[in-house]
């Protein structure tokens, strides 16, 4: 059995959905993300997998969008009920089929579709995976549900742009199963603490960890260079934030946007 979550790590992300502070930090697709996963759709098919799909931050633009068809995953039960409310009219005729628990049971909906063209890991989910070999578990696992030329979109945030402080913080506890750019950090909403586990990218990792699991990888760009957060809340942050990307250099994004394939 592949381990996607700890028990607390599904504790705190039912939290982040129950406090509503999850969408209210990010209301909106990335609009790279989204035109990348538009294309991706149109180049290899529509039958998808959006893994740690959360509420529909993507999904439901992309059923809206495009012809898609979306298998949603997610080990947060709160934020597949608010996925399957944001997204109903899509639910019952099947374009959207939300699923939870053990990844078995999205190994189950994906072997009804008769596997999927596109598995998307979007805004640093695989980061959210603990440990090097549970990250390559889960990259194996989808390569296996994808079908001949499917391909895998995954974002992961860039070791050298983010979480300085925490890093610092992290590398004093007393946890020995944590790796090289692991880190454990706390979002504070209200009264409420929210502690989250995340694996920092260094340049190159992404791209060692897709090919080491069978992928063979076709591109890489910034998810963005700003945060995340000022990029879906500002149309005029967005603007900047592309053409920033576009003269740039990779190590200074915010995050890194990778397209591979099943090799």
């Amino acid at each position: 059995m592949i381990a996607i979550a700890s028990d607390w790590m599904t504790r705190s992300y039912d939290r982040y959905f129950e406090t509503g502070y999850y969408e209210h930090r990010y209301p909106a697709p990335n609009p790279t993300t989204l035109r990348t996963a538009v294309e991706q759709i149109r180049a290899v098919g529509s039958r998808v997998v959006d893994f740690g799909c959360g509420s529909g931050r993507y999904a439901r633009s992309l059923l809206e969008s495009t012809d898609a068809r979306i298998i949603g995953y997610d080990v947060s039960h709160v934020a597949l009920d608010r996925l399957a409310r944001h997204c109903a009219p899509f639910v019952p005729g099947g374009r959207l089929v939300p699923v939870g628990d053990d990844i078995e049971h999205l190994a189950e909906a994906v072997r009804a579709w008769d596997g999927v063209d596109l598995a998307m890991l979007l805004f640093g989910v695989l980061g959210h995976v603990q440990g090097r070999q549970g990250r390559r578990d889960v990259l194996q696992a989808l390569r296996s549900m994808l079908r001949h030329g499917g391909r895998i979109i995954v974002s992961v945030p860039n070791a050298r742009q983010r979480f300085h402080r925490e890093r610092r913080e992290t590398a004093r506890l007393p946890d020995r199963s944590l790796e090289a750019g692991d880190i454990v950090y706390t979002r504070q909403h209200g009264g409420d603490a929210i502690t989250l586990y995340y694996h920092l990218y260094e340049p190159g990792e992404l791209e060692a960890e897709l090919e080491a699991a069978g992928f063979r990888l076709l591109d890489i760009h910034a998810e963005s260079v700003l945060p995340e957060r000022a990029v879906v809340t500002s149309r005029l942050s967005a603007t900047l934030d592309a053409a920033l990307a576009a003269v740039l250099p990779l190590r200074l994004a915010y995050g890194f946007l990778a397209v591979a394939e099943a090799a």
